[in-house]
């Protein structure tokens, strides 16, 4: 896969969003408890890096690489590219109920 210019990950949620496109239900079991959610901007990024005892954000730390997150893009992939055969399949039974 390329790297995207937009990645929006929050491992509480188990939700990650590429470019605009997102879905529930991702491993995160990969990630750092620490992280609260991660902002990837094209050539960067940011963690935002919460205490663990309190729950509460406590900094943003720069990343200039997604090699933490790799696993959970592998889910974030498998997911999308099962809804993705899913919706087209639905769309071929729906062009053949139509004929």
């Amino acid at each position: 896969m390329t790297t995207p210019t937009r990645l929006t990950i929050i491992p509480d949620d188990f939700y990650c969003a590429v470019d605009g496109i997102g879905y529930s239900g991702i491993d995160m079991t990969s990630l750092a408890a620490e992280i609260h959610a991660m902002q990837w901007y094209g050539e960067r990024g940011e963690e935002e890096i919460k205490d663990l005892s309190t729950g509460r954000i406590v900094h943003n730390k720069e990343i200039t690489s997604l090699n933490d997150y790799q696993a959970a893009l592998d889910s974030y992939w498998s997911i999308r590219h099962a809804a993705e055969a899913l919706a087209a399949e639905q769309q071929l039974a729906d062009e053949i109920l139509e004929v």
